[in-house]
């Protein structure tokens, strides 16, 4: 077991050692998370370390997990009247704007992992919006090329990949045909082969210890399970915690500091649990978030997407060889728009207002009403 840390220990130590032991336990990552939080004094490489890209995400968990701890700790402090409870209220104040400061900083690194995706860089290009638009436009004349094409590459027309009912499925297709690969130790085959009520009850136990994870329930065809069975277990003890939602502590209610001690301590170990399983969902949903991605890599890998791209591009080429009028027309009405040449900016890629553009450039060319440019290169 990893040696544990306290709070007072974090800004003596190194942070190149600190490293290790986060590394090694989620319990030493809450208190690095919390003498951030907390104390003036731990040293600046250590706060830069939990703001990089690689640790963004688990120091979001971490504080979350800190946040639901100390809301919980002033609740019973408060009832019992424990003179500790004004400080750990500061605590918990500043601990919560830590972990607005996480939110924007891991919702700022999804945002440019997404526009730094290959979808969305198409999607500023303005040679291949104006490919796409002409493909709108001549529709029949596109899918007559992209056969050829898919035949010069000995494409089977019949290959198609199987339509999914929800990313759980289709992450099971994937790791069948070796596209995401996870060991399958006794211990997943033992879950995958589990009641739901199993299921729970290990979802349970894992919440409850934060260094004792179950990794066989991160496994990726458990994760559809461990999602149902901690939405299940937050219903189930959302009411007994006096809760906002399933989602939420909220506030106590004003009648629980009345209640009788046993009913009072059974409300709060309530609401403990269930902040720890909030933090579970929080943490299965950054998983299912890293395997989409491993998935939509291993997809593009594909030889028959691969091949099918390279059908679909020589397809669209011979298109504006065919119409280089209509497609210096497309490309002149975005011309206006691009932030330099040959890209629009990221800002209009999923506006209205690219909607409307294309709408009108379409209509246009349809009923012959566009202008024709001197033809550009494709």
């Amino acid at each position: 077991m990893a040696e544990r840390l306290r709070l007072a220990e974090v800004e003596r130590i190194p942070t190149e050692q600190l490293v290790a032991l986060i590394t090694e336990s989620f319990d030493n990552l809450v208190a690095v998370a919390l003498a951030d939080a907390t104390s003036g004094f731990v040293p600046q490489r250590t706060r830069r370390l939990l703001r990089k890209a690689e640790w963004r995400e688990d120091w979001q968990d971490a504080l979350f997990c800190a946040s639901g701890e100390l809301q919980v700790a002033t609740e019973r402090m408060r009832y019992t009247n424990d003179p500790r409870l004004e400080i750990t209220e500061h605590r918990l104040r500043r601990v919560r704007a830590r972990g607005n400061e996480a939110s924007v900083l891991v919702k700022k690194l999804r945002r440019n992992d997404f526009h730094n995706s290959v979808e969305r860089k198409n999607g500023t290009n303005s040679h291949v919006t104006a490919q796409g638009w002409l493909r709108s436009a001549f529709p029949d004349e596109h899918a007559e090329l992209l056969r050829r094409e898919r035949a010069r590459l000995n494409m089977d027309d019949g290959y198609e990949e199987p339509s999914f009912s929800d990313v759980h499925e289709q992450i099971a297709y994937a790791v069948a045909r070796g596209r995401i690969v996870a060991p399958r130790t006794a211990e997943v085959e033992a879950l995958l082969a589990a009641a739901d009520t199993a299921v729970r009850l290990a979802a349970a136990d894992d919440a409850k210890g934060q260094d004792e994870r179950n990794m066989a329930l991160r496994h990726p065809l458990m994760l559809g399970r461990w999602e149902n069975a901690l939405r299940g277990l937050a219903d189930s003890t959302a009411e007994r915690a006096r809760a906002e939602s399933p989602h939420a502590l909220g506030p106590l209610p004003d009648d629980f500091y009345r209640l009788p001690h046993a009913e009072a301590t059974g409300v709060l170990n309530a609401r403990r649990f269930l902040a720890a399983v909030q933090q579970r969902r929080l943490e299965c949903k950054r998983c299912l978030r890293q395997v989409n991605q491993v998935l939509r890599e291993r997809t593009r890998e594909s030889p028959h997407v691969i091949a099918g791209a390279e059908a679909k591009a020589a397809a669209s080429r011979l298109l504006v060889e065919g119409h280089p009028s209509e497609y210096a027309f497309i490309r002149a009405e975005l011309r206006p728009h691009e932030e330099r040449d040959g890209f629009l900016p990221m800002s209009l890629v999923s506006s209205s207002r690219r909607a409307e553009i294309k709408r009108r450039v379409l209509a246009a060319l349809k009923d012959g009403t566009w202008t024709r440019p001197v033809a550009l290169d494709a």
